[in-house]
């Protein structure tokens, strides 16, 4: 018998894909699901300012709250082999994720689609 509360959101590892070939380019990224606690405030900040301005906000606060939420989707990276960002291989902190996402759209993109595979979050536990 599964009870219902082994049904639970997880976090996933994603390989990021080079967007022209499909190959992994030697980033993992490990996403929060969306109803972690932290992406659940950057979404309700994110309403609240859209609340305030009526939902007149310019494009680029939008574009803003869309990277605010995604970075706080973002649990950890793995940097692997020989990529670097800037010829570093930076330490996962909100200003490093930030400045990725930021600069590599096609990056945030991808993370955006998984995102909303809501599905591939959820498992069921072992005690089934």
């Amino acid at each position: 018998m599964t009870d219902i509360f082994s049904i639970v959101p997880a976090e996933r590892a994603i390989q990021i894909l080079h967007p022209g070939t499909g190959a992994p380019v030697g980033l993992s990224i490990t996403l929060r699901p969306d109803s972690h606690p932290k992406v659940q405030a950057a979404l309700r900040r994110s309403v609240n300012a859209k609340l305030v301005a009526r939902n007149k906000l310019p494009a680029a606060t939008a574009d803003h709250d869309r990277i605010e939420l995604l970075v706080s989707a973002v649990a950890g990276w793995e940097w692997q082999g020989d990529l670097t960002f800037n010829g570093d291989k930076p330490e996962c902190s909100e200003c490093n994720v930030k400045a990725v996402l930021s600069e590599l759209p096609w990056v945030a993109s991808q993370i955006d689609q998984e995102m909303a595979d809501t599905a591939a979050f959820y498992r069921t536990s072992s005690h089934d």
